[in-house]
Formats: C-alpha cells, structure tokens, sequence
C-alpha cells in the first residue's frame, strides 16, 4: 500500500513538474519605428482599402465581404478600428488570439508600431504546448508583415499615390485671362483663350517659355476659369490681358499626372491632403500645365499634365 501511494506521489510531482514546465499564456509583441508623417500614417493605415496593397497575399471574394486577410494559413480580421490603433482577431481553426495594432507618434515624421496580444490560459497540456507552437509561428508572421507595412506607408509615393516632388519656380513671367461660365469649360472655350493669349505674345515680339497653364474652381454652380502662358518678359496690360508675376525660386510641389478632369482633380485632392500634412502654406492658386494639345488628342485617359502648387 505505502508503495502505491509513493508511487502516487512521484507521478504527482511529476505531472506538476511537467506542468510548469509547460509554457503558459502565449503572448505575441513586436514592433518596429518606420519613418512617416503621423498624419498621412493615420489616414492612410485606418483605410482598410490601402492594407490590400502591401498585404503579402491577395484577397478573395468572400474575404473582402468579411474584412478579412490571409496569410500563411491564418486569418486577420480587423474587428475595430481605433484614433490610433486597429484590433486584430487572428485566427487558424480552434486556434484564436485578439490583438491590437498601435501607432505611436515617435518625433517628427516618425511613428513606433508596437502588435501585441494575449492568449487566453488554459490548463490543458497538449492544448497548451500546441498554442506556444502556433503562436511562435504568428510572431514571426507579424514581424515580416510589419517590414512590409513599414516599407509601404514610409513611401510617400505610394501613401498619396502621386510622386510629388519639391521644386522652385522657374517660370515667373505670367499673362492671364479668365472668364466665367455655369458649366464645366470644355476644351474649346480653354484653346480659345490659350490662342488669344499666344497671338498677345506674338504681336508684342514675346516668346512662350513653357506649356500653357490652366486653373478652374467652381462656386455656388459657376465655373471660374483661368488661363496663363509663361513668357520671357513684362508685357503691359491690355483689356482682359493681365501681366502676372510670380516669385522667381520660390518653393512649390510639382506632379505628373495621365488622365481626364477626374483624375487631375483627384492628384490635387492628394497634393492638398500633402500640403496639410506637413503643415505648410500655399500662397496662390495651384495650376495645371497643359503637356499635352487637348484638342489634338480626344482621349482624355492620355493626356498628360503636369500639376504645381506653390507653397511656404
């Protein structure tokens, strides 16, 4: 009987044993400082559409119904969406974890991204080494998606979709004219004023240094469209004829840009969502430069423009 009951308690401290030795709660922390505008960062990474874009496998069908994202097997869910954080549920059969993704202002244009979760204890011991096994497995998973993440929003290229680049005026030598109308200017009325200001420049023995530029804004349903050709000197004023000067060096952001009206308004959209998240200032009114002759090529998904915005 007394060998029994040692017995008994030998394989008691042992299952014991066995039992601390076992790891618990399996935890998941990593993170990683990437260099981006805290701003941008937030708009951009709280869009769900822009995860699809550096998101190591492509999304099926029934994914995007579900918010979801794949991934080595696994399934990450975005289940909230937070002022600086996303919770993640991640899942893989019976297996499930809840985790947070934090975005931390670091300093200037820098953010710490910290991915962290808990999961829950259990007192099953095969249950327990399983879930150390898989989520070791999600651990390294994060730590690669995380560089990937990281090597997407610290692009600025691919956070605006434009290549915006920082410039100084060139062509500060202006004449403009304008006229207002209650529909969109098509590209008739545009040339028209384009070829009254190029006969201006020719009658007073100017030359055209650069391609035509073109700005519109719209107010309570009326169109306000601007026009203006760069030219090597100061011309006098002459009816709707204004001389226009800019200042020579200053700063301003330049972009190109393939595609109709829709897609240069988008690009400004994004220029602006730029100005704003770097806090700077724009002094005048941004412009089109017409690269390409509009009424030589009706098909607008090829005409080619350049966008400037000038800025402090």
């Amino acid at each position: 009987m007394r060998k029994w009951i040692g017995v008994l308690i030998v394989l008691m401290l042992i299952a014991a044993l066995i039992y601390l030795l076992i790891p618990g709660p399996a935890g998941i922390q990593q993170k990683l400082v990437i260099a981006a505008n805290k701003t941008a960062f937030a708009r951009e990474f709280l869009n769900e559409k822009t995860w699809e874009q550096w998101w190591p496998e492509k999304k099926t069908v029934s994914q995007h119904l579900r918010g979801s994202f794949k991934f080595n097997g696994n399934t990450y869910t975005l289940v909230e969406k937070r002022l600086s954080s996303v919770a993640i549920a991640i899942t893989n059969g019976k297996d499930s974890v809840l985790t947070e993704l934090i975005f931390i202002p670091d300093q200037n244009d820098s953010l710490q991204l910290s991915w962290h979760g808990t999961q829950k204890s259990t007192s099953n011991f095969l249950r327990r080494i399983r879930n150390s096994s898989w989520i070791k497995n999600i651990n390294s998973d994060i730590h690669f998606l995380l560089q990937k993440m990281g090597s997407f929003y610290s692009d600025e290229d691919k956070i605006y979709g434009l290549h915006i680049q920082k410039d100084n005026v060139i062509d500060s030598s202006l004449i403009s004219t304008s006229a207002q109308t209650r529909a969109y200017p098509n590209t008739e009325l545009i040339y028209k004023m384009i070829d009254r200001l190029k006969d201006y420049v020719r009658k007073n023995a100017a030359k055209q240094t650069n391609a035509p530029m073109l700005n519109i804004t719209e107010s309570n349903g009326t169109f306000f469209t601007r026009v203006a050709i760069p030219v090597d000197k100061k011309l006098p004023d002459s009816g709707d004829i204004h001389y226009r000067w800019m200042l020579g060096g200053g700063n301003i952001l330049v972009t190109e840009v393939k595609g109709g009206p829709t897609q240069i308004q988008n690009s400004f959209n994004k220029m602006e969502n730029y100005i704003q998240d770097h806090q700077r200032v724009a002094p005048a009114i941004p412009f089109q430069s017409l690269l390409t002759d509009r009424r030589l090529e009706p098909d607008t998904n090829r005409w080619l423009t350049k966008l400037y915005w000038p800025v402090m």
